[in-house]
């Protein structure tokens, strides 16, 4: 027994680090030993609980009293509330590698989960060996990972567009422009770039066009598989935060409303910028000309010249007509820019873009409420007031999930958070309604208890005093033993039951039948 308490206490270590990174192919087979490792851990830890199963005492006897259990009870999530906090905020180990289980587990119980794990470090093996001897695919693979992740590469390319136009300059203006031409080709670029991957990820049967998929979404920043849920689908980290694959996908809409934006966004600031750098030209061109025919004849004229001129410029950019000339520019230059055939496709970007944009943040907060819903709830029993808290929680998440309204690219994702949340929340109900019964039995079987003891202060007594004392002791007694295992006062209950029933004994021998 004591070697099985030992593996079982590496166990949660074991799982945590049961997923495959995808590299080059150097790191693939480094990740095939490393699996085998874990494969070899777990066929022994599987073969200790086999040998431990031909005891029939312990056959079925929870796996409380073992000193693992206080090593696993953090990773173990009661009731799966911490599903959805893994996959949307990360955490060390995915709640779904364990299951759903209560803070105890029997032996044969632990042997079943650990043949599912045994049989997803095979299938990892598998992916792994047939990515090695497919050259097509690991060169795909590797090419991907060298690029820049999708969310990097954004958040690059909107900060180059973010400038303060040199309005004075006509040089650091050119330079501009410049800038922010090269940044609307990346933008082009990128929207290309994720069109595909989510076309490959949303309409892909195959594990390893899904894989080359995300590794051209991830890039340099690598990630890894993690494991393969019935609800989420496929599951994957990457610098400590976990996605489905679904998360994936709404990333990917997302980023291509936001760069229709950006599109749009620069189409403005360069129409701006070469408007005013045009002015400054002719402005410059001007006072050239002004200065070449008339400076010897009147030295004098060319700084009046140069005084209306600024004055002119100034009074030209602020004026509102600016605005039409900038408009009509924008119009013309995302035509030109763009392209006749991409204009609808732009436009309905950007018209959906408000919609999508709230949606997603709905999204967002909801699962962040979700998520502290999760937290709030770990480690029971908790008393019925942090139930509620949480359940609270969980109702203004579906409330926030029910203003989405149809036809989005969430709304399938959606569905499914609302009937999750909706089964945690009415799981809360159940739970509430437990913890209130338990509390209210626990407060009703003390007062009996109060009063029995009352009953038989200053012995002697008839008879009848002691019956009926016994009659509340013995009523105290079964109110305790009614309350279930796991709810926030059954510690307690259990310390008063023996106290209770010694109690009982006692009165009992007063008592002549």
């Amino acid at each position: 027994m004591a070697d099985l308490e030992k593996l079982l206490s590496d166990l949660p270590y074991i799982i945590d680090e049961l997923n495959f990174n995808l590299g080059n192919r150097n790191e693939i087979k480094n990740e095939i030993l490393r699996l085998d490792n874990i494969l070899a851990e777990l066929n022994n830890i599987h073969e200790e609980i086999e040998s431990e199963l031909g005891f029939e005492e312990i056959k079925n006897a929870a796996m409380r009293a073992l000193p693992f259990l206080g090593t696993v009870a953090s990773f173990f999530i009661p009731g799966g509330f911490l599903v959805h906090a893994v996959i949307a905020g990360g955490a060390g180990l995915l709640s779904q590698k364990f299951g759903d289980t209560e803070a105890e587990i029997n032996l044969s119980d632990l042997q079943e989960k650990i043949d599912e794990w045994i049989g997803w470090v095979n299938n990892l093996k598998e992916i792994a060996e047939h990515i090695l001897h497919d050259s097509v695919i690991l060169t795909k693979i590797n090419n991907h990972l060298h690029r820049e992740s999708i969310n990097n590469n954004l958040q690059k390319i909107d900060a180059k567009i973010k400038i303060n136009l040199s309005l004075k300059n006509a040089d650091l203006l050119n330079q501009q422009i410049h800038q922010i031409t090269k940044s609307q080709d990346d933008l082009v670029k990128l929207q290309q770039r994720v069109n595909d991957i989510s076309n490959t990820l949303k309409n892909s049967e195959d594990i390893y066009q899904t894989i080359i998929g995300l590794s051209n979404f991830y890039g340099n920043s690598g990630f890894a598989l993690e494991w393969l849920d019935d609800e989420h689908g496929l599951i994957m980290s990457s610098n400590g935060q976990f996605d489905s694959l679904e998360d994936v996908i709404d990333k990917c809409e997302y980023i291509k409303a936001k760069i229709g934006e950006l599109i749009l966004n620069s189409n403005n600031i360069k129409c701006q910028a070469e408007e005013v750098l045009q002015r400054l030209e002719n402005s410059r061109n001007r006072k050239k000309d002004y200065k070449d025919n008339n400076l010897q004849s009147n030295p004098n004229q060319e700084l009046q010249t140069e005084a209306t001129d600024k004055s002119n410029q100034k009074i030209y950019i602020f004026k509102s007509s600016i605005l039409i000339t900038v408009f009509s520019t924008v119009i013309l230059f995302f035509f030109t820019f763009i392209g006749r055939d991409k204009v609808p496709q732009i436009q309905q970007l950007i018209s959906n873009s408000n919609q999508k944009e709230n949606s997603i943040t709905n999204v967002q907060a909801a699962r962040k409420i979700g998520m502290e819903a999760s937290l709030m709830v770990q480690n029971p029993p908790h008393p019925p007031e942090v139930w509620t808290k949480a359940q609270i929680k969980w109702q203004k998440a579906i409330s926030l999930l029910e203003k989405i309204p149809e036809g989005t690219s969430v709304s399938e994702q959606v569905k499914k958070q609302i009937s999750t949340y909706r089964i945690n929340s009415q799981a809360l109900s159940t739970r509430i309604l437990n913890e209130n019964k338990a509390t209210e039995n626990f407060e009703s079987s003390q007062e009996l208890a109060m009063k029995a003891a009352i009953l038989v202060q200053n012995p002697p007594h008839p008879p009848k005093v002691w019956k009926e004392a016994k009659v509340k002791w013995e009523a105290a007694i079964k109110l305790l033993e009614s309350i279930p295992k796991g709810t926030f006062v059954y510690k307690k209950a259990q310390q008063k039951l023996s106290i209770y029933k010694t109690n009982y004994a006692a009165v009992s021998t007063q008592v002549k039948d």
